[in-house]
């Protein structure tokens, strides 16, 4: 066995699934998951759901605990973690506890980045205001779901699979509902035709569509609400916005520790998943890989499958 210290940096779904699996198939092996968020293993999916109260208890979000992977599966995780730093020349990467802001040096034999995405937000004044929301974490659900009694009119921005999903669990909350879309349709991965039967199904519910069209700023009005104004001249008076445009790879660190980065920003991989470092992987959202039909590089946001490749071939 010539690599025996292997370290995850992210502990979601990519980070938790791949260290599962990494444990399967070999038992001796140390495996330690650091993630900068207080929760790992969580279903970031239903988020929207949870604020719809469809899933009813935060505990139902969570996959697994610190806890079961320690005592189930011998591996230590390390929350509210920050990863600073990579030194790939020495296989080292320097580590923050967030509590104590002590920091650290971990060696490894073997480096897995699942850093995942993070929120891209337009660039527009107001972002800062009270009652300007964005949903990936269950924090933020969390504070979403403390402000709903006094929400009676939401601003949904982007209408692709979350803001969608949020759209629908507001409406079921009673709350007036405006989805803003810049392009001509809703879900822009579906074929027009398909996008249609969904905008009717959204209007036949009494939800609110403006296609075509963005914010150009976010003011807050003397009593508080939130007024949105659109490169229609249009404005929008609302109680909430939810900012829902798009993701993009987090790939600080790797573009930090030199590793090789697409045009598209995510970390380019082999069809093995290995990096341009031969001891660091990626997986999920965080990943570049080509398109083995076009062989153009694409953005690779499936963490089950990245999960299965890498602990199964290539790491003895």
């Amino acid at each position: 066995m010539s690599r025996q210290r292997i370290l995850i940096i992210g502990g979601v779904a990519g980070g938790a699934t791949c260290a599962v699996r990494i444990r399967r198939l070999y038992e001796h092996c140390e495996i330690i998951i650091f993630e900068m968020g207080s929760y790992v293993s969580f279903a970031n999916c239903g988020l929207p759901y949870f604020i719809g109260d469809v899933i009813v208890g935060e505990e139902k979000l969570l996959v697994a605990t610190p806890a079961l992977f320690e005592n189930r599966f011998n591996i230590r995780v390390c929350t509210d973690t920050q990863v600073l730093s990579i030194d790939k020349e020495n296989q080292k990467i320097t580590v923050l506890d967030l509590a104590s802001k002590v920091e650290r040096v971990e060696n490894y034999d073997a480096l897995v980045l699942s850093t995942g995405s993070q929120s891209v937000w337009p660039n527009i004044d107001g972002l800062d205001l009270p009652g300007v929301h964005v949903l990936r974490t269950i924090p933020d659900s969390r504070k979403i779901k403390a402000q709903l009694d006094n929400i009676h009119r939401a601003l949904v921005m982007g209408a692709g699979y979350l803001g969608l999903e949020l759209a629908e669990n507001l409406y079921k909350r009673d709350i007036q509902v405006t989805v803003l879309q810049s392009s001509d349709q809703v879900m822009p991965t579906l074929d027009k035709e398909m996008a249609t039967f969904v905008a009717n199904h959204l209007k036949k519910h009494g939800l609110e569509l403006k296609l075509s069209c963005k914010a150009t700023a976010i003011t807050q009005t003397s009593d508080h609400s939130l007024l949105v104004s659109l490169d229609s001249g249009e404005q929008v008076t609302v109680d909430a916005v939810m900012i829902s445009v798009g993701v993009k790879p987090r790939a600080e660190l790797a573009i930090q520790a030199g590793l090789e980065i697409g045009e598209l920003g995510g970390i380019r991989v082999n069809e093995y998943l290995q990096t341009s470092d031969p001891n660091i992987w990626a997986v999920g959202d965080v990943v570049e890989v080509k398109n083995v039909i076009t062989n153009e590089w694409q953005l690779f946001p499936l963490a089950g499958p990245a999960n299965l490749k890498f602990p199964n071939n290539y790491l003895w």
